[in-house]
């Protein structure tokens, strides 16, 4: 390791020991009154304390993103225990929850989901941080309530709802400069007047185009600009009736040719029937739309989702009763698609929340969906939370979750001339092929893929200033959906093209269900008030990600590999074997805020830290990664920001990420011309915000 990645080391370690030793000096105060618990809604669908939660549940307060100086959902994302953003080998970058690849994660907004994925990532940057309220992150399978997509878990962005009259609104001004320019502008304004309210947002965001290795043709990103726009309207009826509609809408605009279009609108009648019964209506429309340039002609990427649902809660003395019905219907019209493909999606499910003993909470749910293009799916979850005393509480959960095949893996139909390969979704393969005899003995559906997700925990809180989570989790996931290598007939003579009308050196790849995988680990969360104006905040995940067919093949003695080019080919052991690629060992966040009352001042410094991964077999050893592989460096990233407020109507806030300038220019070497493995450099920004 570098002296400057010691240096950084050591002032990400320092974080931590300025933490242990405030705890080690202060004494508990039996007398100090406690904050109110922050809740949520998403866990559960209902309202609930964040500590009476019977799963592992992350939430990131308004407070916090604006003192992060975040503009963007990624940015505050990237900073959260047990989250990552890799590039996978499409070049499209997703979130990663637990190990699980992105899109095994469900992205809402308000409880409705987004969509327009691209190889199974959503691009988060077209996600302003602006009028939220709250971010609340689920871990583990959450299909037993959201079904498909929420395999993972659940990233829910809750906005700002006003509680009482009030007509106030914010206009900030937001620049960035160094290794990427960026301006964002924005404006909000909330009106409430007796039984209406109005809430109003937008926002502008641009940036220039920036390249991570000018030596290789193109820029990492090109310059976009974009903007979004939103509205809700809120009307109460009376006490027991309130109408809600919002819309949002999103443009983009990059590098001239490239655009984007998202547009949501989502419609709630909430009816309290009596002090036990209450229903909500809910209408929910989504169009994604993308105009990009491939091989010097347009591809049109146009997709569309309706849900219609039916939610009723009860309430009963020592339990709460949850269920709901919907469909869905989904649209996709796109370039390689041969026609407009539609699904659609009938669901039920049912949740209930009961107390079986005095200090126990447990919580049964199961949902069903019922697909026309795919098998139905079951998806039920059980978890619960026991209280052992005042300063320790235990909690588990196990739920089955599963995620059905997208358009692309069903209907895809892509032909790279020029590469002298195509890519075929399953349906596709057997309509246009399906009587050729390499094909007719594949499955001509795909299933969904399934998983079983455990979470098991404790919470620790021996002090009203400290609280510490721990949480093991594992994740087994089956008939994961690959993309294959069709193979030639048997007895085929050699120069036969692998399927009839195409050139015999062309290659054809189909999704078929094949592998099993798993993801293990452990999560620390760490919160600690060290004094009133002075908090720490840090987080440790140790991850596992591993293929079970691979683990059968390195057992079976039958895989081998070379520590160099020219060494001797050495057998693969079980010790040996690393796992899935662009998965970390290491991951560790740690953060101090400071707070200044009296002059209105804040300033906090956070460190983020990610071990060593590897992105793909560099020794020939049947594809399968381990520990004599090439791999993209660990790194320490530090961000610090500072912000004050005048006359209680204007803050002005500086910042500076990646304070040391990690730039991870050692992976240059070892996998050149790949800008997934460099890191953007030193930027500083300022922002200036009104109030009024």
């Amino acid at each position: 390791m570098s002296l400057n990645k010691n240096k950084k080391l050591t002032f990400f370690l320092l974080i931590f020991s300025v933490a242990i030793l405030g705890q080690q000096k202060k004494e508990i105060d039996s007398t100090k009154v406690e904050a109110l618990e922050p809740v949520v809604i998403t866990a559960t669908r209902t309202i609930r304390q964040l500590s009476s939660l019977p799963m592992p549940v992350t939430l990131i307060s308004k407070k916090q993103i604006k003192q992060t100086g975040s503009t963007r959902l990624r940015d505050i994302l990237l900073e959260q225990t047990g989250i990552n953003f890799v590039t996978d080998q499409s070049g499209f970058t997703g979130v990663q929850l637990q190990g699980l690849s992105a899109e095994y994660t469900m992205i809402m907004i308000d409880g409705v989901p987004l969509v327009g994925r691209s190889a199974g990532n959503l691009d988060l940057n077209r996600i302003s941080v602006n009028n939220i309220k709250q971010i609340e992150i689920v871990k583990g399978p959450s299909s037993s309530l959201y079904g498909s997509e929420a395999l993972g878990g659940v990233i829910n962005i809750i906005t700002e709802k006003p509680k009482y009259d009030t007509l106030k609104g914010d206009m900030s001004f937001f620049a960035r400069g160094g290794e990427r320019n960026e301006l964002d502008m924005n404006g909000n304004l909330m009106y409430k007047k007796d039984k209406l309210s109005i809430i109003s947002g937008f926002n502008y965001n641009s940036g220039s185009a920036f390249d991570l290795s000018p030596e290789t043709q193109g820029n990492t990103t090109e310059a976009y600009q974009n903007y979004t726009a939103s509205l809700q309207l809120t009307y109460e009826f009376s006490d027991r009736l309130r109408l809600l509609t919002s819309q949002r809408y999103f443009s983009e605009i990059q590098n001239v040719v490239n655009k984007q279009v998202d547009w949501n609108l989502n419609t709630e009648l909430n009816h309290i029937l009596n002090d036990q019964w209450s229903f909500d209506y809910t209408f929910y429309a989504t169009r994604f739309k993308t105009e990009s340039q491939f091989n010097n002609a347009t591809s049109l990427f146009n997709q569309t989702l309706f849900r219609p649902e039916i939610r009723t809660t009860a309430n009963f003395s020592n339990s709460t009763l949850n269920a709901g019905i919907g469909i869905n219907f989904d649209a996709l019209d796109r370039t390689f698609f041969s026609k407009k493909e539609t699904f659609n999606a009938k669901y039920v499910f049912l949740q209930y929340d009961f107390h079986p003993l005095k200090n126990m909470n447990t919580v049964v749910g199961a949902r069903f969906d019922a697909h026309n293009k795919y098998k139905s799916a079951f998806s039920p979850k059980i978890s619960s939370t026991y209280t052992i005393n005042s300063w320790l509480t235990a909690r588990g959960s196990v739920g089955f979750g599963f995620k059905a095949p997208d358009f692309r893996q069903l209907f895809f139909n892509f032909i790279n001339n020029s590469g002298g390969y195509i890519v075929l979704g399953t349906r596709t393969l057997h309509e246009l092929y399906g009587n050729e005899p390499n094909v007719a003995v594949l499955d001509k559906d795909l299933n969904p893929e399934t998983s079983i997700g455990y979470n098991f925990g404790f919470q620790v809180k021996p002090t009203s200033d400290l609280k510490i989570n721990i949480n093991f989790f594992r994740n087994d996931i089956k008939d994961l959906i690959n993309t294959i290598a069709l193979q030639k007939p048997v007895n085929t003579p050699v120069g036969t093209p692998v399927l009839p009308g195409l050139g015999a050196g062309t290659s054809v790849f189909y999704y078929e269900n094949r592998d099993e995988v798993f993801t293990q680990g452990v999560e620390l969360d760490i919160n600690y008030k060290i004094a009133d104006n002075l908090r720490f905040i840090g987080g440790y995940q140790y991850l596992e990600a591993k293929d079970k067919e691979q683990l059968d093949l390195i057992n079976s003695g039958t895989v081998f590999f070379r520590r160099a080019p020219s060494s001797p080919s050495e057998l693969l052991t079980k010790q040996d074997y690393f796992g899935l690629p662009n998965r970390s060992r290491h991951t560790a966040n740690a953060k101090l805020f400071y707070s200044n009352r009296k002059y209105q001042f804040n300033a906090n410094v956070r460190a983020l830290y990610r071990s060593k991964y590897a992105l793909f077999d560099t020794n020939n050893s049947q594809n399968i990664i381990d520990k004599y592989d090439d791999f993209v460096a660990g790194n320490v990233q530090v961000n610090i920001a500072l912000d004050k407020t005048f006359l209680d109507t204007m803050n002005v806030q500086i910042g500076i990420d990646n304070l040391f300038d990690e730039r991870g220019l050692e992976n240059e070497s070892t996998f050149p011309n790949n800008d997934a493995v460099l890191l953007l450099g030193r930027t500083v920004y300022s922002r200036i915000r009104f109030n009024f």
